[in-house]
């Protein structure tokens, strides 16, 4: 806790290319306050958001919170932290469930209560034994079995069913994580799938309930959500990022990736067309002897396009295949990859619709850290937020969160997230 009494909320993201520590709270106005962060390259222990090398992942967090607990200026006992962790890449997956209730009231009027229960009943739903279910999110609600709506309470009904999204993750995934964390004094962990946290930070209350597909292009793989009427539709993680657009440019070149990756990571591309240059130089050592390569802008482009436009219409055309096109009014692009100046016009051509990059909101305090732009960390800054809202909630359902948000100044997500007490199952 912190002097004013506040909760300090510790985030984690063990991301493709960096592992990244934030400490914050939400300040007086509901915004968030970020009280220290840090962050180091992953050096490969976390390879497509699943952790590859325990040890040396367990190793680069212990000097990442060392240094982020610096910037504190206090000492904290870890076992009493409040801490949460994104969760992205295959190992994350998603199912939808049913449940219903029965209206016995005289009055037929839905009620909070008939809601929580037809959630419950809808978030028991059998899967293998190796997943466990991370979080439940409202989608809609049927009122007896034929009008479909996005807000029951007060409709009259003789029968409600809620259909929930439900996200799960292999077991034996979320254990590393928590085996980490316990080893670094953490009691447990809380796991949130990362494009609901960007959710938090980079969404406005129009594009949550307009119909928002939110993508998180990140270094090893490109997750997404629909946001519409405050549900979620769907969501999915496609398993091509950042970093396979660096490996085309490298083989389709003849370039080491390192070179690749750097090219992008700076925007080369855009700063030599800037300059009205139509090539990059390339030394080679061969036979003894430095000569320069001349390649093409032109290439790089097209090998770049050609990996984006598959990545993004693959996003596309599993959301065809669940006939949730429709309900999609904007796009909103985060994560390290909307930094890539192309990905936006390339994502607006795959998808036929308004597209803006999304970078995080609402956001006080230890910014210095960061570099601007911050698309690439509107996960971790959206998790505090997650957090903050998760931590406001009752036990007894969402009245509790969608309190916590208003009282933040934030409505974006206030009913997506109305079953608080299911997000820590």
């Amino acid at each position: 806790m912190s002097s004013s009494g506040r909760t300090i909320i510790t985030g984690i993201e063990f991301g493709t290319d960096k592992i990244c520590v934030i400490h914050g709270m939400p300040d007086q106005n509901g915004n968030i306050e970020v009280l220290s962060f840090a962050s180091r390259p992953s050096k490969n222990s976390v390879v497509k958001g699943v952790i590859a090398d325990q040890n040396a992942a367990l190793a680069i967090l212990r000097e990442t919170l060392e240094e982020s607990e610096k910037g504190l200026g206090r000492v904290f006992n870890r076992s009493e932290r409040l801490v949460y962790f994104l969760v992205n890449g295959m190992h994350v997956s998603f199912r939808f469930g049913e449940g219903t209730v029965l209206i016995y009231a005289p009055d037929k009027k839905v009620t909070r209560e008939h809601v929580a229960q037809a959630i419950d009943n809808a978030k028991n739903l059998a899967v293998s034994t190796d997943l466990d279910n991370i979080q439940v999110y409202d989608s809609s609600f049927l009122l007896d079995s034929r009008k479909r709506t996005f807000n029951p309470v007060g409709q009259l009904a003789e029968k409600l069913t809620a259909i929930v999204h439900i996200v799960f993750a292999e077991k034996k995934r979320l254990e590393t994580v928590k085996v980490i964390l316990r080893e670094l004094g953490f009691e447990d962990g809380y796991p949130v799938f990362a494009p609901f946290a960007d959710a938090y930070s980079v969404l406005t209350a129009d594009e949550q309930s307009q119909g928002t597909l939110l993508i998180d292009y990140g270094a090893g793989v490109c997750s997404y959500v629909l946001l519409y009427q405050e549900g979620v539709l769907f969501s999915g993680v496609i398993p091509t990022g950042v970093n396979n657009v660096a490996n085309d440019l490298s083989v389709a070149l003849d370039l080491p990736y390192e070179f690749c990756h750097k090219f992008i990571r700076e925007s080369k591309l855009e700063t030599l067309r800037s300059e009205g240059k139509s090539c990059i130089e390339y030394m080679v050592s061969s036979g003894g002897s430095d000569k320069i390569r001349r390649i093409p802008l032109d290439s790089f482009e097209k090998v770049m396009d050609l990996r984006q436009r598959e990545t993004f219409s693959l996003i596309k055309n599993e959301l065809e295949r669940a006939k949730a096109l429709p309900c999609i009014n904007s796009v909103v692009l985060t994560g390290g990859g909307a930094m890539i100046e192309s990905a936006s016009d390339i994502l607006k051509n795959v998808m036929g619709l308004p597209v803006r990059v999304g970078e995080a909101m609402n956001v006080t305090g230890a910014l210095s850290s960061f570099r601007s732009p911050m698309p690439c960390y509107s996960a971790i800054l959206g998790l505090v937020k997650h957090a903050a809202a998760l931590e406001a909630d009752s036990p007894s359902g969402g009245n509790g969160l969608r309190r916590a948000m208003e009282n933040a100044g934030d409505q974006i997500m206030k009913q997506l997230f109305n079953l608080g007490k299911a997000l820590k199952v």
